[in-house]
């Protein structure tokens, strides 16, 4: 979770914001693909092992409360978006489609919201 949470929050709030200080178009789409493309093998790596860590202790600690089942909803859905942001809408914005860019922020923000949620999530399941 380390590294595919802390990798959104640096990028959310210190490398994004940093690169929205560039004019030039085209040098911020070069930088956030550069940075992409080393941030999301790692990512890609870590987010097999937390859904699988995670469906297995929620599975074997399911008590009467909702919280471990909406603590799968919620990393389900932050992998799901996290997929369309890395795989689909990325490399689409990249490539110049504006509509796309526009999408993939918005997917990347909800995607961050609910990443930054799971630490606090997952500490109440154990």
């Amino acid at each position: 979770m380390v590294f595919w949470v802390g990798g959104i929050a640096h990028l959310a709030f210190a490398a994004i914001p940093q690169l929205a200080k560039l004019e030039n178009i085209a040098d911020r789409t070069r930088l956030m693909g550069g940075m992409m493309k080393r941030y999301n093998p790692v990512a890609w790596t870590a987010i097999p092992i937390l859904i699988a860590s995670t469906t297995y202790l929620t599975l074997h600690s399911a008590g009467k409360t909702p919280l471990p089942i909406i603590t799968l909803a919620i990393l389900y859905t932050a992998a799901v978006l996290d997929f369309l942001h890395s795989f689909i809408l990325g490399p689409r914005a990249a490539s110049g489609k504006t509509h796309a860019r526009t999408l993939a922020l918005t997917v990347a923000r909800v995607e961050t919201a609910l990443a930054l949620a799971l630490p606090l999530l997952i500490a109440g399941l154990l």
